[in-house]
């Protein structure tokens, strides 16, 4: 019996400490600029980090210094101008995902609605991540958006830091609102 104990006692312990680190090499997060009215253009940040722990805690990291435009001096632009990474260096998404997503079946996918909340330049912001969830064979998670979440430079005080930008870029007119998409990968510990 103190042995049956023991071993439930370990059972519990170890599915409490489960948890899955984020894949940054399968992981991404897109965002779309719009400059001139119509030039639109597709950038990324090619790090981010982050942990979803057995009860459904999801913590993603964004390094904003890693932002990608595929222009190198935009790119220190967007550093030093807009995100001010010297002084924020990061965005943070932050949600707690229900037991369905949690439990689901190896080898299964569900569409859900996913609320969050976005934490960028002192600012938080509530989101509605709308996401494809699959369960794959490693019992990891990867999760997609269905549809890009619009951000808007104004909710996160960016909105100087664009002005800006177009200032130095001699445009006229960046959009301050912006659509950005995700693909996250988690695997297990």
């Amino acid at each position: 019996m103190r042995l049956a104990i023991l071993a439930l006692a370990g059972a519990i312990s170890t599915t409490a400490t489960a948890n899955w680190q984020l894949a940054n090499e399968h992981s991404s997060v897109h965002f779309i600029s719009t400059k001139n009215t119509h030039v639109s253009e597709l950038h990324h940040f090619s790090q981010m980090s982050g942990s979803l722990t057995d009860d459904g805690s999801l913590s993603i990291t964004i390094d904003l210094a890693s932002v990608q435009t595929g222009i190198e001096i935009r790119d220190t632009r967007m550093r030093e101008k807009l995100f001010n990474v010297a002084a924020m260096p990061a965005a943070t998404i932050t949600a707690n995902l229900d037991e369905g997503i949690m439990t689901m079946a190896k080898g299964t996918a569900q569409r859900v609605v996913v609320p969050a909340t976005l934490s960028l330049n002192g600012q938080q912001q509530s989101l509605s991540l709308d996401l494809m969830v699959m369960r794959d064979a490693n019992a990891g998670f990867v999760a997609t958006s269905v549809a890009p979440v619009l951000l808007k430079a104004t909710d996160f005080g960016l909105a100087e830091g664009l002005d800006v930008l177009q200032g130095i870029a001699g445009l006229k007119a960046i959009g301050h609102t912006v659509p950005v998409s995700v693909s996250v990968t988690f695997r297990a510990n």
